[in-house]
C-alpha cells in the first residue's frame, strides 16, 4: 500500500512535467522528428531494455536473496548482449535504413542512444535491490528528478534546433541520473563474473520473461515496424504522437502499479488471502484514476489540439481514439499480466501474449490497405479485448477477484462522465478557461455518483493509505494503525 501510494503521488508530480513538455515538444518539432526518434529508439533502447528486463525479473520473483555472484553473472550476461546488439546493429544499418526509409545520418542518433542501456546496466541490480526490499520512496525521487532532467534538456534543446537530437540527448542524461541515484541507495559489488550453477530455474524464468517482453515490443511497435515501410516517417511520428498523449492519460499510472504489484505479490504469492486482496486494491484505484481522465480526454481532444497542440496535429485524431480504447483494455492487462508472472504463472501469460501479437499483427495487416495507418490504431483497440477476457478467466482460476467495484462502476461513470462532457462542448468556444471548467465538469460529474454509493469505504481507505504514506519508509505499523485498519477492513466487508 505505501509502494503504491508513493508510486501514485510521484506520478501525480510527474503528469503535469509530462504534459507540459509534450506540449512544448509537440509545439516546436515536427512530426518527422518524432518518427525519427521513434524510429531510432526502437532499434536502440527498446530493444536493449528488452535484454535487461528478464533477467532483472528473475531476481525480483525469487522467494530468496540472490547471491552476489548471480548479479554479478547478470549483469555480465545484459553487458555481454547489449555489446552484441550494438555491433549487430552496426553492421546491419545499410540494410536497417533503406527498410526504414531512413537517412544513413540517422546512424549517429541510433548510436548515441545505445549509450543508454550501457549506462543503465550498472543501475539494473541495484534497482533489483530496492523492488526486492519495496523501497519506492527511492524510486519515486529518482523517477521525478529523471523526468526533470528528460523534459527540461529535451525542451531546451528543441527550442534552440536540435530537432531529434532533442530526445536523444535528454533520454542519455535522463539515464545517467537514474543510474547514479540507484547505484548510490543500493550498491553491489560490480563484477565481470559467469557463474551459470546453481542459477538454472532463475535462468529459465528470466528466458520465459524476456520472451514475454519479446512480444509485447513487437506488439508495441508496430507502428515503427509497420508503419514506416509503408507510410513513412510522418505517418510514424502521427502514430507516436497518439501512443504517447493516450499514455499520459492511463499508462503512465497503470505501469507504475503494476511495477509495485510484481514484486509486492511475489513476496505473498503463497498466500491466497493477500494476493486476491492486494491485486482487488490495485485494480480498482488504477481504474479509478485513469478510466476518467481517458473518457474525458478523448471528449475534449479536438479542442484540446486546438488550443494546445496546433492543428498540425490533427491527422492524428482517429489513431488517438482508437488507442483510447486500447488504454482501457491495458488497465486489465498490464496488472493481470504482472499478477500471474508474480505468482510464477509465466507460461501461461506468454501463451496469451503470443496471441495477443499474432492478433494485433493480423488485425494490422488487414486494415491498414483500406485505412491507411490508422489502420494500425484500429487493430491496438479491437485486439485487446478478447485478450483482456481472457487474462480475467485465466485469474479466476488462481485467485477470484470482484470486478464489480473494481471494473464495471469506474468505467461505467467515466464513459458516462465523458458522454455529458462531450454534449457539453458544443456550448463553449474552445479555449484554455473552457476546457479547464469542462475538465474539472467532467470530474464532478465522474465523483459525484461514486461518493453518493461507496463514499465511506472510499473515505477509509484513503485515510489508510494516506497513513502508510506518512508513516515513512520501513517503520512498522503501531497498534492504533493496526486497529484503525482493522475496524475499517470490517466496515468495508459489512
Amino acid at each position: 500500500m505505501q509502494g503504491a501510494s508513493l508510486m501514485v503521488l510521484r506520478t501525480l508530480v510527474l503528469y503535469p512535467i509530462g504534459f507540459v513538455g509534450e506540449v512544448l515538444l509537440a509545439r516546436l518539432l515536427a512530426p518527422e522528428d518524432f518518427g525519427v526518434y521513434a524510429l531510432a529508439s526502437f532499434v536502440t533502447v527498446t530493444l536493449a531494455a528488452v535484454l535487461e528486463v528478464g533477467l532483472a525479473a528473475s531476481l525480483i520473483q525469487r522467494a530468496d536473496e540472490p547471491r552476489d555472484e548471480e548479479y554479478q553473472t547478470l549483469f555480465t550476461l545484459q553487458i555481454l548482449a547489449i555489446s552484441a546488439l550494438v555491433v549487430v546493429i552496426f553492421l546491419a544499418s545499410p540494410w536497417i535504413f533503406p527498410w526504414l526509409g531512413l537517412d544513413v545520418g540517422i546512424r549517429w542518433t541510433m548510436l548515441a542512444l545505445l549509450l543508454c542501456p550501457w549506462i543503465g546496466a550498472f543501475g539494473t541490480m541495484s534497482c533489483v535491490k530496492l523492488e526486492r526490499q519495496l523501497r519506492y520512496a527511492v524510486f519515486a525521487r529518482m523517477d521525478v528528478l529523471r523526468g526533470l532532467t528528460y523534459v527540461g534538456t529535451a525542451v531546451a534543446l528543441a527550442f534552440a534546433g536540435a530537432k531529434a537530437w532533442s530526445f536523444a540527448v535528454a533520454i542519455v542524461l535522463s539515464t545517467a541520473v537514474k543510474t547514479a541515484i540507484a547505484f548510490r541507495q543500493a550498491p553491489w559489488p560490480v563484477r565481470f563474473r559467469v557463474k551459470l550453477s546453481g542459477m538454472g530455474l532463475a535462468l529459465r524464468f528470466g528466458i520465459l520473461f524476456q520472451v514475454s517482453t519479446l512480444t509485447s515490443l513487437f506488439r508495441d511497435h508496430i507502428g515503427v515496424v509497420l508503419g514506416g515501410p509503408l507510410f513513412g516517417v510522418q505517418s510514424v511520428g502521427y502514430l507516436n504522437w497518439a501512443k504517447n498523449t493516450t499514455y499520459y492519460t492511463s499508462q503512465i499510472f497503470t505501469q507504475v502499479v503494476s511495477r509495485v504489484a510484481f514484486p509486492s505479490i511475489s513476496r505473498v504469492q503463497h498466500d491466497p488471502a493477500s494476493v486476491r486482496q492486494m491485486s482487488q486494491t490495485l485494480l480498482k484505484y488504477v481504474n479509478l484514476f485513469t478510466f476518467p481522465v481517458i473518457t474525458l480526454f478523448a471528449a475534449l481532444i479536438p479542442e484540446f489540439v486546438a488550443v494546445f497542440y496546433t492543428e498540425k496535429w490533427l491527422p492524428a485524431l482517429p489513431a488517438f481514439y482508437f488507442y483510447s480504447l486500447r488504454m482501457i483494455g491495458s488497465n486489465i492487462t498490464t496488472l493481470y499480466v504482472s499478477v500471474l508472472n508474480a505468482l510464477g504463472q509465466v507460461r501461461k501469460t506468454l501463451q496469451i501474449l503470443i496471441w495477443w501479437t499474432v492478433a494485433d499483427w493480423v488485425l494490422a495487416l488487414a486494415l491498414c490497405p483500406a485505412f491507411g495507418f490508422t489502420g494500425i490504431a484500429m487493430a491496438y483497440g479491437a485486439s485487446v479485448i478478447p485478450i483482456a477476457i481472457w487474462l480475467i478467466v485465466e485469474l479466476d482460476r488462481v485467485v477470484r477477484l470482484d470486478l464489480s467495484k473494481s471494473l464495471y462502476q469506474p468505467l461505467g461513470f467515466s464513459l458516462l462522465a465523458g458522454i455529458l462532457v462531450w454534449l457539453l462542448k458544443g456550448h463553449f468556444v474552445p479555449s484554455w478557461g473552457s476546457l479547464l471548467l469542462l475538465a474539472i465538469s467532467g470530474v464532478a460529474l465522474f465523483s459525484l455518483p461514486l461518493i453518493l454509493l461507496d463514499g465511506k469505504v472510499l473515505w477509509c481507505e484513503g485515510k489508510t493509505f494516506l497513513r502508510s504514506v506518512l508513516r515513512g519508509r520501513g517503520n512498522e505499523l503501531t497498534s492504533e494503525d493496526r486497529t484503525a485498519e482493522t475496524v475499517e477492513r470490517g466496515g468495508q466487508s459489512r
